[in-house]
């Protein structure tokens, strides 16, 4: 009996011991992974948004550097096209009526002191800024005129981006005046007592020079308007050259004696019309009108070939024509295609 109490005792020992057993393993295992998920959860939280401010700190960088490179490729473009625009306008035709009146305003220099002060004001608006304008020539000792006649456009020569060399031929007279020495011969007295007299009187008499000169002048732009840069230069071109030439042959085959023979006659009826442009002309050439007050001469017949092509006669003729107002004789040459049917000669075309 006492080992059955003990017995029974033991299993309700057993049995208490048993209600306070401690969370089975399979829920330790799942808060375990419960709190290492929270942990990874909050690394790629973390690791993302330091991704994401990287990635937009680069793309803001790229963004920018784009920019830059944008900028600076718009105010490179920007550059060429003024450099374009004002690199044209250089070579504009504008540049030479600025440059003549400058050389006709530098050229011309009255006697008056008044006048001469205001050309200089004048020259001074044409050039650069700060251009000491009375240091271009010194006039104190000269009493007379210089006056321009005649400026030529020689050559415009492009010496960087927008600067160029601007050359005239100048045609001017001076006029100076000059005391010269005159003899005047005067009656003196009255009736027996008359007598001539001469007498040594000094006038003054104006005396003109002609000259000329070749100026280079030196010219910049900003794209808007031109400024001389500095003083003009002189120069003397030698453009004359003793060169010698021969024409090209005209293409096509030799004229025979008696094609040249009967070509000569219809260039005698031809140009004798062509000179006065009378009715006939219209019948013998495709031309609207010919010239006036020119009386035929003589031709001479430098070269005739007869084309493969269309069968057309091809000359060079020099012509000898008289005008009538002048009674000047002078050769004049033409280049002339003729076309030939049923033995009647027609003139194509002359030059």
């Amino acid at each position: 009996m006492k080992k059955l109490l003990k017995a029974m005792q033991e299993k309700k020992k057993r049995s208490k011991l048993g209600s306070k057993t401690s969370t089975p393993p399979s829920q330790r295992k799942v808060a375990f992974s419960k709190t290492k998920t929270r942990k990874v959860a909050s690394y790629l939280v973390f690791g993302v948004m330091i991704v994401s401010l990287l990635f937009n700190v680069i793309h803001f960088s790229k963004v920018q550097t784009i920019r830059n490179t944008v900028q600076a490729s718009y105010e490179e473009i920007e550059q060429q096209v003024s450099n374009v625009q004002s690199g044209n306008f250089i070579e504009s035709s504008i540049l030479n009526v600025y440059t003549r009146d400058f050389v006709s305003e530098y050229m011309n220099i009255s006697a008056d002191k008044e006048e001469r002060e205001q050309r200089l004001d004048e020259l001074e608006s044409y050039f650069v800024s700060g251009f000491d304008v009375s240091s271009l020539e010194d006039t104190s000792e000269f009493a007379g005129s210089r006056k321009a006649t005649s400026i030529r456009l020689l050559d415009i020569k492009r010496t960087g981006q927008n600067e160029a060399d601007v050359h005239y031929l100048v045609a001017y007279d001076i006029t100076e005046t000059e005391e010269v020495e005159k003899k005047i011969t005067k009656e003196e007295g009255e009736g027996e007592d008359k007598k001539e007299v001469t007498e040594t009187v000094m006038e003054e008499e104006e005396r003109v020079t002609s000259h000329d000169i070749e100026m280079v002048i030196p010219v910049t732009t900003d794209g808007e308007g031109f400024a001389i840069t500095g003083y003009p230069s002189l120069t003397n071109s030698n453009i004359k050259s003793t060169i010698q030439y021969e024409p090209s042959a005209l293409e096509g085959a030799d004229t025979t004696s008696q094609e040249r023979e009967v070509l000569g006659e219809f260039l005698t009826e031809f140009f004798t019309s062509y000179g006065i442009s009378d009715e006939t002309l219209s019948f013998m050439a495709n031309v609207d009108r010919g010239l006036s007050h020119k009386v035929y001469q003589e031709h001479q017949l430098i070269e005739s070939v007869k084309d493969s092509d269309n069968g057309e006669f091809v000359v060079r003729v020099n012509v000898t024509y008289r005008d009538q107002e002048t009674s000047i004789a002078a050769i004049h040459s033409f280049h002339m295609s003729i076309s030939e049917e049923n033995g009647r000669f027609f003139v194509q075309s002359i030059q």
